[in-house]
């Protein structure tokens, strides 16, 4: 399994969880993250899993934390996040994902190219394939559109035409 999966990624993190020593050779060869032997131990498994996620916070490519940290997702796929009731959807290349969060709480954990263009919408601007203006929609691959309301299209629009991303959109203000 580790052979096929690392001919798909190379970057991908993989631990061996098994009974039978034998294999801790093997699995090195696929350059696995690590090996932990049966019967599992809780605190060697939160110890990996503790070492797996400040490896994933330091390497280049960042990640958004889900769930209370139970999904992980890289923020360089997500096209825009909707906000539907109590529900948050990050809209990604290759699915939906579907938590219960604040909209302000995960707006602060973004980087700069998050902008909020609608109260219910926040997108990454690295996404987009295009804007229309005048009918107020933001469109990325794949038909997914998503809206610029009123309240926020000025700044949203003055985001994109000067290139000012180190700056969140709040309402009619920029925030620090």
């Amino acid at each position: 399994m580790a052979k096929i999966i690392r001919k798909q990624d190379k970057n991908i993190y993989i631990i061996f969880i098994t009974g039978h020593l034998e294999f801790g050779l093997v699995a090195y060869k696929y350059k696995t993250f690590d090996y932990l032997p049966k019967p599992l131990v809780l605190e060697k498994l939160e110890e990996t899993i503790l070492r797996l996620f400040d490896d994933i916070t330091e390497s280049k490519e960042k990640y958004i934390r889900l769930n209370n940290n139970k999904t992980i997702i890289p923020e360089k796929n997500i096209k825009f996040i909707r906000k539907d009731g109590m529900k948050l959807i990050f809209h990604t290349d290759t699915r939906d994902y579907v938590t219960y969060n604040s909209f302000s709480k995960i707006q602060d954990q973004l980087p700069k190219q998050f902008i909020r263009c609608h109260k219910s919408y926040i997108v990454n601007i690295n996404k987009i394939t295009d804007i229309d203006s005048l009918q107020n929609i933001v469109s990325f691959s794949s038909n997914d559109k998503c809206y610029i309301g009123p309240k926020y299209k000025n700044n949203f629009m003055e985001v994109l035409n000067h290139g000012n991303f180190s700056k969140h959109l709040d309402g009619n203000h920029y925030i620090e």
